[in-house]
């Protein structure tokens, strides 16, 4: 075998799976004075604000534990936005749709990002680097357009400098 070959044989092996440590969950289970359903979307806050996502593994053991059908535990995941059940990349860049900002540019800024990144709402760039998420406002109209990346807040984006106003400063 060539080193060609054998670069393109390991590209295509299967990624080596991340194993979840149970123990922050049953801590976070643990923290509410019952297991019960009325308590289900604190609790999944919480494994969010932990895990960054709710793993389907996870939520295996939630539903089984708050006594849910698969219908109402993931109809409460796909209602809510916030709530991810794919592992988001590094930094989640939220782009602002709200009036000002779409007004001002934010469309082009996304069409930008699916250039660059090959990720449009709600998906993650295959470098795991960027997860996209759209908001409805974030509050800061006199920046528009705006977004937050990670916790870092950039305001008044130029839409065609996208890449090196924002994104070049961000790395695995």
């Amino acid at each position: 075998m060539t080193e060609a070959t054998d670069t393109a044989e390991a590209t295509q092996e299967a990624p080596e799976e991340k194993k979840i440590c149970m123990t922050a969950f049953y801590e976070i289970l643990d923290s509410f004075p019952e297991k019960s359903r009325r308590y289900l979307i604190p609790i999944m806050t919480k494994l969010q604000n932990e895990y960054r996502f709710l793993p389907p593994e996870m939520m295996e053991i939630l539903r089984e534990e708050l006594n849910l059908s698969k219908a109402e535990l993931y109809g409460v995941i796909s209602f809510y936005p916030q709530y991810r059940t794919e592992e988001p990349g590094k930094y989640i860049f939220k782009l602002c749709y709200g009036t000002a900002c779409f007004v001002k540019g934010a469309p082009i800024i996304a069409d930008k990002l699916k250039e660059r990144f090959n990720m449009g709402k709600g998906e993650t760039d295959p470098s795991k680097l960027f997860t996209l998420e759209f908001a409805s406002c974030l509050g800061n109209c006199g920046a528009a357009p705006m977004a937050i990346i990670g916790d870092d807040t950039h305001g008044n984006i130029d839409p065609e400098k996208t890449y090196s106003d924002v994104t070049d400063n961000y790395s695995l």
